[in-house]
This record gives structure tokens, C-alpha cells and sequence, in this order.
């Protein structure tokens, strides 16, 4: 990746976080108590691990400033994809594991099915053509990002994991959405609507350094990531 287009992802990302926003869509108890199996569409692998070090000293210097951030994030995102790839680390199965074995725990049979996502990081626009099998409702679960961020030159410059990940659940044959939260764990913007969920401190490095120092320690990190979002999911869809 070359200098100007780090300057852009990083921008993109500044842009992207701050701008979204998602209706939520709360559970109503009456509709969970018709479901009892759960069609839960195979969860995308990201596209890449993101790195994105808005907390750089250069973030206050302006335009030369910013092109410094932006190399910074682009050399982490090449680590970060290098030890991921290493450790076999996938996020989108990850997730669908985890999801599984919550929803099974919080008392629901899951059964697995693939569909697909005409955007990537987006959930499904229509589920009229989603084959759920005799599934009372399907879960779709779609990861806009995950890796790791630091949030603010002088308030918040460590690194620590960062995840946006969103979920509905749908009505197999109404196609009724029945609950739909966006979940952002670790990175906070202020300007960004959803769900947020602490990383615990165990997940925060002082810096970049650090950060790469414990290849361990970091994909546990983004596993907590994965794992907070799916215990809050069963806790949400529990009866």
C-alpha cells in the first residue's frame, strides 16, 4: 500500500466511523417464545484486519501530520494480516462458532446455513430467497470490522481491540425483522450509533510496539472481541 493511499483508508475509516448509523430493533419477549430453532447464516470472513491509529501523535498536526497516522495504520494492518494468517486466525468462524454454541447454551437449536452477502460487512437486504429448512428464525451476522485501534492522541492513544459487528434476527416466514443491533466493541466514536462494549484493560497495549510484542496476547484480544458480541447476542435473545 502506497503513502497516498494510506492517507485515503485512514480518512475513509475516519469518514465511515463517524457517519453510520442503524436503527435498532428491540427483542419483544412474545416473539422470542415461537422460536425455537435458529437458522444462523456462516458468518464472512473480513475482507482484512484493520488497524487504525486515529490516537497518533500526527492526527493533531494536520495534513503531514495525518499522512504519518496513515502510515502507521498501514504498516500495523500488514502485521496484523501477516500474524492472523500464521495462526490460522479466522474471525467469520470464530464467530459462527461462538454464536453457536451461545445460542445452543441459552436454550435454542442452531442449525447452520450460507447465504449471500451481496455487500461485504453489510447483513443481507432481503431473506425472500434465504433457505432456513424448518428453522423458526434466521440469525444474520455480518462483521464491518475487526482488529485493532487507538481512539485519541492525548485522552486514548493505546491500542486496543476494535470490532463493529452487526446481527438480526428474522422471522423464517414473515420475514419479519424481529431484532437487529450494531455492536462496537473496544474503538468508541461518539458520532457513531450502536451498542458499546468495553475491551478489558488485559487487551490494551501502551503502543505499536507492544502491540506486536505478544502475537498471543493479541489475537486473544480479538477473540474477547468475538466473544463479548456473541454472549451479549444469546443474552439479548434469551427467553
Amino acid at each position: 500500500m502506497d503513502f497516498r493511499a494510506s492517507i485515503l483508508g485512514l480518512a475513509a475509516a475516519t469518514t465511515l466511523l463517524s457517519g453510520c448509523s442503524t436503527s435498532p430493533v428491540a427483542v419483544r419477549p412474545d416473539a422470542l417464545s415461537n422460536i425455537n430453532t435458529v437458522a444462523l447464516i456462516t458468518v464472512s470472513e473480513p475482507s482484512a484486519y484493520i488497524t487504525n491509529d486515529f490516537g497518533n501523535p500526527g492526527m493533531l498536526l494536520g495534513g503531514i501530520g495525518g499522512a504519518v497516522a496513515g502510515a502507521s495504520s498501514a504498516s500495523a494492518a500488514k502485521d496484523l494480516q501477516q500474524i492472523s494468517r500464521e495462526a490460522e486466525f479466522a474471525a467469520g468462524e470464530q464467530l459462527t462458532s461462538s454464536l453457536q454454541e451461545q445460542l445452543t447454551k441459552a436454550g435454542y437449536k442452531v442449525t447452520l446455513i450460507s447465504a449471500p452477502h451481496p455487500k461485504p460487512g453489510k447483513l443481507i437486504q432481503s431473506y425472500e430467497g434465504v433457505d432456513a429448512g424448518n428453522a423458526d428464525a434466521i440469525l444474520d451476522v455480518a462483521i464491518e470490522s475487526i482488529g485493532y485501534a487507538t481512539e485519541h492522541p492525548m485522552f486514548s492513544p493505546h491500542w486496543r481491540p476494535a470490532s463493529v459487528v452487526h446481527v438480526a434476527l428474522i422471522d423464517s416466514r414473515t420475514h419479519e425483522k424481529l431484532y437487529s443491533e450494531k455492536f462496537m466493541y473496544g474503538y468508541h466514536n461518539p458520532l457513531m450509533s450502536g451498542t458499546d462494549l468495553e475491551a478489558p484493560e488485559t487487551y490494551h497495549f501502551k503502543s505499536k510496539e507492544n502491540l506486536f510484542s505478544d502475537n498471543t496476547k493479541l489475537l486473544a484480544g480479538m477473540q474477547n472481541s468475538i466473544d463479548a458480541v456473541t454472549i451479549k447476542v444469546a443474552s439479548k435473545l434469551s427467553k
